[in-house]
């Protein structure tokens, strides 16, 4: 499947002058006294935002995630599953051969990960162009769930897409056995911390919005919203499935 590769390129490039990003307006969030772990990732998150010139939200007792006692993150196996049906989307998404997605999706069982939302996708014959966008867009999901699994270092600033070819590959390069076997989840500290920098980074691409701007530091705003995305079922916001996850800031 290695040949298929050269189409990662025309994926991102699909997506980059297809981006079509839901419009989200800022949402009223509840009061609340933050508990110490609440105020140390919300102090880490802000100094990286100002950094990068990225204005913050100066209400101190509002926009936090959930403190660690109270969050519990996906499992490895629930994390595995959700990259391999998000690789599986991506692949059809940029138009690889019906012969080699079902290969891929036979090598990997991936009828039995897909969400009801994504059947449809897989299921319709003749996709729209921007079904198949969205679908790409997923590589950003994907990037986001392999970091968590350990297969990426570090989720680099938010202002240009992923290497796809570099993430699927990890994939192509084992069977799903071996693939979870690899998988080292990070910790719950880890991802919190990466849930809270997000929401604040979303929270300033949406005032950009809103306001008629740009996003601040040249952040893309397609790339923020899918590890927002992708956080937030990760650490259980609102314990939504991942058809059905919201990105409140």
């Amino acid at each position: 499947m290695r040949k298929f590769y050269l189409l990662f390129l025309t994926s991102i490039l699909l997506a980059c002058n297809g981006n079509n990003t839901p419009e989200r307006i800022t949402i009223p969030v509840e009061r609340i006294t933050p508990t110490k772990d609440q105020k140390e990732r919300r102090e880490r998150s802000e100094a990286y935002c100002k950094s990068y010139g990225i204005p913050v939200y100066n209400n101190p007792t509002a926009l936090f995630v959930d403190p660690e006692n109270k969050v519990t993150i996906r499992t490895k196996d629930e994390i595995v599953k959700r990259t391999l049906a998000l690789c599986y989307i991506g692949l059809k998404g940029e138009g690889l051969g019906q012969k080699d997605l079902d290969k891929f999706a036979k090598d990997y069982n991936i009828p039995l990960k897909l969400t009801p939302g994504e059947k449809v996708y897989v299921t319709t014959k003749q996709p729209t162009k921007q079904q198949a966008i969205d679908a790409t867009w997923k590589y950003e999901d994907l990037h986001v769930m392999l970091w968590a699994l350990g297969f990426i270092d570090t989720l680099s600033y938010p202002d240009q897409f992923c290497n796809v070819a570099n993430d699927v590959k990890i994939i192509f390069d084992l069977s799903e056995e071996d693939f979870t076997k690899k998988a080292n989840l990070r910790s719950k500290k880890e991802i919190l911390d990466q849930a809270d920098l997000i929401l604040r980074l979303d929270w300033a691409c949406v005032e950009a919005r809103v306001k008629n701007k740009p996003p601040p530091g040249n952040l893309d705003k397609g790339v923020v919203y899918e590890r927002h995305y992708s956080l937030n079922w990760l650490i259980n916001y609102m314990d939504q499935g991942w058809d059905d996850v919201t990105t409140d800031t």
